[in-house]
């Protein structure tokens, strides 16, 4: 599993309701930092777009704390686009569980479950209509 990810208090108060500007923020303050391959391999419009979406499973598993966003979309890009389709995060990205303690719960996942979301990785649900995903609404 990847390192955990630790935000500053501006990020962790920054009123970021709007997709967009939310966007902007994780790639410039995070992806830029943390996940450089990721951030210069892809336009400026594809890392905005990608972060949006990302966001958008966020909220369809329930998570609206910005902080816990944040953090599962860098498991997106650190584990796999779907990671949450794979034994150990699957139960846990559906469960009642809260934002925060749903994304300490994706840290305690077993290493080789961890290992089959890796190998398995689709990055096509990085945009949910190419991996046949409707109705995410987030």
């Amino acid at each position: 599993m990847p390192p955990r990810l630790t935000l500053n208090l501006s990020q962790r108060s920054a009123p970021l309701n709007d997709d967009r500007a939310f966007a902007r923020a994780y790639v410039d303050e995070v992806m830029k930092t943390h996940l450089p391959q990721d951030y210069w391999s892809l336009s400026p419009e594809g890392r905005i777009e990608m972060t949006m979406n990302g966001r958008r499973y966020a909220r369809h598993f329930g998570i609206r704390d910005v902080p816990s966003q944040m953090m599962f979309i860098t498991l997106m890009w650190e584990v796999g686009a779907n990671f949450f389709m794979f034994s150990g995060f699957k139960e846990i990205a559906v469960s009642a569980v809260e934002g925060p303690a749903k994304i300490d719960a994706f840290f305690e996942v077993d290493s080789d479950l961890a290992a089959e979301a890796i190998m398995n990785a689709d990055p096509r649900y990085w945009y949910p209509e190419m991996a046949g995903i409707t109705g995410l609404n987030g």
